[in-house]
């Protein structure tokens, strides 16, 4: 039995919709530290992360898409080059902050992503603008003349070398916003078949719930909570004894949605 650990919630002035969804602002920190019931092993949420780690090295499986992508790289990475022999002065030192730069293994892909830089070092590499996308890598050589080589680590044990460009900090200083942090849906019901009530997002099916509820806050358990990234998703929920349910949410960061499934909103 998964428990409920008390955590730190803000509550923010939002617009109810017709069926009584909410927004709830959470703790990031609080939810990391303890064991809230959240399915973060949903199929779409690892449906996008390796999906946006094969977009980011090219490494698609349509060969027509592949070839079409590594071209752009190519154009890219000979516009970083030229850029950077021409350049007769670098910067010292690469600010402290959040970065834009340019990621390449010198063949197949030139991809943009966001570093974190402290005391000249970089300490992380997130893609896709989202924080769960930070991909794990070790130093080769440090940032200097506003580039540096890193190797990647990624998944089945592989690694890629790659040279990472502070391409746009080469005139000033040039920081960024932090990469977007993940938020929160929880799916609910109050009927009597509750358990019987499976959720999907296109083709991918996410889970069911566990248990009738009579009400919910954000992350209950019995409820289906999901973390995604920020943006606009479609749904259906179907339960046996022919009722379905279907609708868009729109998942804010660091916000968790809840989505009651009743006789009222069922299709």
């Amino acid at each position: 039995m998964n428990k409920i650990y008390p955590i730190s919630i803000l509550i923010i002035l939002i617009s109810l919709s017709t069926f009584g969804q909410t927004y709830t602002r959470i703790n990031q920190v609080a939810v990391q530290k303890n064991n809230i019931w959240i399915n973060n092993n949903n199929n779409l949420g690892l449906y996008s992360i390796a999906n946006s780690i094969s977009s980011f090295r090219n490494a698609w499986t349509d060969d027509k898409i592949r070839t079409r992508e590594i071209e752009k790289a190519k154009s890219q990475l000979a516009i970083v080059k030229n850029l950077y022999s021409e350049q007769t002065t670098f910067p010292e030192n690469i600010v402290d902050g959040w970065h834009l730069v340019k990621v390449t293994d010198n063949f197949n892909y030139c991809s943009d992503a966001k570093v974190l830089v402290k005391n000249n070092e970089i300490k992380q590499l997130v893609i896709d603008n989202y924080a769960e996308l930070s991909l794990k890598f070790s130093t080769i050589s440090g940032i200097k003349n506003a580039k540096s080589t890193i190797n990647l680590n990624l998944q089945n044990g592989n690694t890629d070398t790659a040279e990472i460009y502070f391409f746009y900090d080469l005139d000033k200083p040039n920081t960024t916003s932090e990469p977007l942090q993940a938020g929160y849906v929880t799916f609910w019901s109050d009927l009597s078949n509750a358990k019987t009530i499976e959720i999907w997002f296109g083709r991918q099916k996410q889970g069911g719930i566990e248990k009738q509820l009579d009400e919910a806050d954000c992350l209950a358990e019995g409820g289906l909570t999901l973390k995604l990234k920020p943006g606009s998703y479609d749904f259906r929920a179907e339960s046996r004894g022919s009722k379905s349910w279907s609708g868009t949410i729109e998942i804010k960061e660091n916000e968790c949605y809840t989505y009651s499934l009743n006789k009222k909103n069922k299709e």
